[in-house]
């Protein structure tokens, strides 16, 4: 996997700087907004991912499984972005319908704060399609490229908006929304998607094909946000703003596991079954290894720095990383999991480890947080990420015949890892001296 070094960097480094910026933006917020404020506008934003998440008909999805056949990737391609705009576009109209049938129930924000966070679903969802399409068209520094700018335009017009006292609620939410925009224009500006005439008969097959894995995405939506709506309902906005931070927090740990996943997903697909699978098994060694670095690293990182950025308003977010981060990191490193058994074409073997993983959670949730709050929740959403992880791993030794020890890494894996990362920091340190 040495070619994958270049591209592995650059996202790395795109990442790295989507990260910074978003922690930047999320000490604006929480210094300008206190818990209570904060929930609210992530509640706003969770309506809008939810209708992004459950009304995307697992399109991508679709073109992962249909990019197999060589013949059919230019018109995939060409189809990403009219097609996300035009299913954005439904799932946003129903969000807002949802939103007017709820309000007053369940802490839900009012309905113009969702009208303009729903605003942004289409162009989100073209950014969803049109990403896949890139990553597997291998144009990875596109794909880095768009994540970086919308991130940066996100986090500028929050920091406008602070300095110039504009910063509310609302301006939150539509910087959020605004922000696809901006990645959906790097994306087709720079090549990462074309843009011409769509072939409907294969946008209609994509969609037909997508419904077949939609329960399982769903479910995978739900497992990961369900959450957010059990805790809002049964503890309120406060205790959403100190969770939803905690939750952003502890993605820092996914961000060299997710940029590896990005980069090899190409590779999944360059090779017979049977050669995916050898070669899936040894992207998800690496990634073990990643995310146990990345995973202590994250957990004494915001341990040290929480409590100085945010305020002592926010000080029991530390705690809630620290449950929430072995999870999170087990979760994106089962990702090249679920890309291989997508070539399995069954829709079963995608679908049942999401639904039984988000029935655990609900149950889980609905049991801990009225008794321990967001630490209940958050020890209920680990508890169901190892749930997926383990159905996926018994999915795929079954379908490749590869034992799931051989998705641990080896004694000398570890070892070759661990030299790595001291080498590499005492460079750092070298570099630094001098």
């Amino acid at each position: 996997m040495a070619d994958r070094k270049p591209p592995f960097v650059w996202m790395l480094v795109a990442r790295a700087g989507t990260l910074v910026m978003g922690i930047l933006a999320s000490v604006v917020v929480a210094r300008a907004l206190p818990p209570e404020g904060r929930g609210t506008y992530y509640m706003a934003v969770t309506v809008a991912t939810a209708a992004l998440s459950l009304g995307h008909l697992s399109v991508e999805q679709a073109q992962t499984a249909l990019w197999s056949e060589k013949g059919h990737r230019s018109s995939l391609d060409s189809n990403s972005v009219p097609l996300g705009l035009g299913v954005g576009t439904a799932a946003a109209v129903a969000a807002v319908g949802l939103g007017l049938l709820f309000q007053g129930h369940g802490n839900m924000p009012d309905i113009w704060l969702l009208v303009t966070a729903c605003a942004g679903v289409p162009m989100g969802m073209g950014v969803l399609y049109g990403t896949n399409i890139t990553l597997l068209r291998d144009r990875t520094h596109v794909a880095g490229w768009a994540m970086l700018t919308s991130a940066a335009a996100q986090c500028l017009c929050l920091i406008a908006f602070g300095v110039t006292g504009l910063l509310s609620v609302w301006t939150v939410v539509a910087a959020w929304a605004a922000s696809y925009a901006v990645s959906l224009g790097v994306l087709t500006a720079a090549g990462g998607v074309t843009v011409r005439r769509p072939d409907l008969r294969l946008a209609r097959a994509t969609c037909l094909k997508g419904l077949r894995f939609h329960a399982g995405s769903a479910a995978a939506y739900l497992l990961l946000r369900s959450d957010v709506f059990l805790l809002n309902a049964l503890a309120g906005p406060h205790d959403v703003g100190i969770y939803t931070l905690a939750v952003t927090l502890a993605e820092m740990s996914r961000l060299a596991v997710d940029v590896f996943a990005q980069v090899t997903l190409s590779l999944q697909f360059d090779d017979t079954a049977g050669d995916s699978a050898v070669v899936t098994a040894r992207i998800i060694r690496f990634m073990v290894l990643l995310g146990v670095a990345s995973a202590v690293t994250t957990v004494v990182a915001v341990s040290a720095v929480v409590t100085p950025l945010y305020g002592r308003a926010y000080a029991d977010t530390a705690t809630l990383v620290a449950w929430l981060v072995p999870g999170v990191v087990l979760l994106s490193a089962g990702r090249p999991l679920s890309s291989f058994l997508l070539r399995a074409r069954t829709s079963r073997v995608v679908v049942l480890p999401s639904l039984t993983a988000l029935v655990v959670n609900v149950g889980l949730n609905a049991a801990l947080i009225p008794a321990w709050g967001a630490v209940g929740c958050a020890i209920a959403s680990t508890v169901a990420y190892t749930s997926l992880i383990a159905l996926q791993v018994a999915y795929f030794s079954r379908t490749s015949g590869i034992g799931w020890r051989c998705l641990l890494p080896t004694g000398a894996e570890a070892t070759r890892f661990t030299t790595e990362v001291k080498r590499r920091c005492r460079q750092l340190h070298l570099g630094r001296a001098a």
